[in-house]
């Protein structure tokens, strides 16, 4: 269960460098390996790629990474943390990350998006150049305490009908308490985890949702800037966000 013992002590577990190598399951454990695939509308995703954005308009992301946080495992009764923080560099396609889970049955798995208070007023100094909160990932404001939750930058071409160079620069980077929000990642079935074996899931991110997404929708050609202001743009990409990631 969650108790206030976990965030007292959510310094002291973030302190040590997560890696994405394997770590495959040991005789008294429990593995949940999660394939995470970045997509554009159901197809592979690649940064620096032209695609169309809503309008029309000629788009390519150029940079994307995104906080979870607080990542748990759920089932009808409980909430199993399993790691902190874990920063997705989605913009360099697929990866894979396992994590040490309890054996037992689960719905599926909740996170932050973003981080949580205390962890986002943590002191930088604590954290090593590898660690995912280290000021070197670009994720830290330098203008101001706190950190960047989605830092989603790429460019555009106001004419829709344009073939030249995109040259219009679409920068928006979510963050502050306001933005966090948190995300039911749960498959279509419950899963099980048991010990010495690896459970795989696969976390689909449709990074064309981050524009595209019913009220939400995003006209790149109007609403291409959030640095810590402009409130309402960058609650919307958090929307979209967590609207666009399912695991199955």
């Amino acid at each position: 269960m969650r108790t206030p013992l976990l965030i007292a002590g959510s310094l002291l577990l973030i302190s040590a460098c997560r890696k994405d190598e394997p770590v495959g399951a040991g005789p008294g454990q429990a593995i949940l390996r999660i394939d995470v695939v970045p997509e554009w509308e159901g197809q592979p995703f690649t940064a620096f790629t032209e695609y169309r954005a809503p309008g029309n308009y000629r788009f390519q992301a150029e940079m994307l990474r995104m906080y979870l946080s607080d990542l748990r495992l759920v089932n009808a009764s409980d909430e199993q943390v399993l790691e902190q923080v874990r920063l997705l560099d989605l913009g360099t396609g697929p990866k894979q990350f396992e994590l040490i889970a309890p054996e037992g049955e689960w719905l599926g798995l909740r996170s932050g998006i973003g981080l949580p208070h205390d962890l986002n007023y943590s002191n930088t100094s604590l954290f090593d150049q590898d660690h995912p909160m280290s000021v070197n990932t670009g994720m830290y404001w330098s203008w101001a305490t706190g950190y960047k939750f989605v830092l989603f930058d790429g460019r555009y071409d106001p004419d829709p009908l344009g073939t030249g160079a995109l040259l219009a620069p679409f920068s928006v980077h979510t963050g502050m308490d306001t933005c966090f929000t948190e995300v039911d990642l749960f498959p279509a079935l419950p899963f099980s985890t048991a010990l010495g074996t690896t459970t795989s899931l696969t976390l689909r991110v449709d990074v064309s949702g981050f524009l595209l997404n019913g009220p939400d929708t995003i006209n790149v050609t109007t609403e291409n800037q959030s640095h810590g202001g402009n409130l309402p743009l960058a609650l919307k990409l958090t929307r979209n966000v967590r609207r666009s990631m399912r695991i199955e």
